[in-house]
């Protein structure tokens, strides 16, 4: 597999596990949409960071430098990152349109 599948595999396979936890669990009324983007864009950073190690040291036993790895890794990191603040927003912005419709029916 080359580096780049490898990095599209983690990927993809990151954001599908995330969202599918985030969803079930918002589902079953068990975490809010803001709280499953926190979660999300605390382990980002950290899925990065794992699968790029991972990554590089790949690169380095083929021989090459790592860089490629290492800025897949970064790529990782910011995509599942800006996922978890997608998911925050659209939390904020559904507690809030929540809110406003229980004010509005307790008037």
């Amino acid at each position: 597999m080359s580096g780049d599948g490898a990095i599209w595999s983690i990927l993809i396979a990151s954001l599908l596990l995330l969202n599918f936890f985030a969803i079930h669990l918002y589902k079953k009324r068990k975490m809010p949409l803001w709280g499953s983007g926190l979660i999300i864009g605390i382990l980002g950073p950290i899925i990065a960071f794992i699968s790029g190690s991972a990554l590089v040291k790949v690169d380095h036993s083929m021989g090459g430098d790592g860089v490629g790895a290492a800025f897949g890794a970064a790529f990782i990191g910011i995509i599942i990152v800006g996922n978890g603040i997608l998911y925050f927003i659209i939390g904020i912005i559904t507690g809030i349109k929540n809110f406003i419709k229980q004010r509005n029916l307790t008037q």
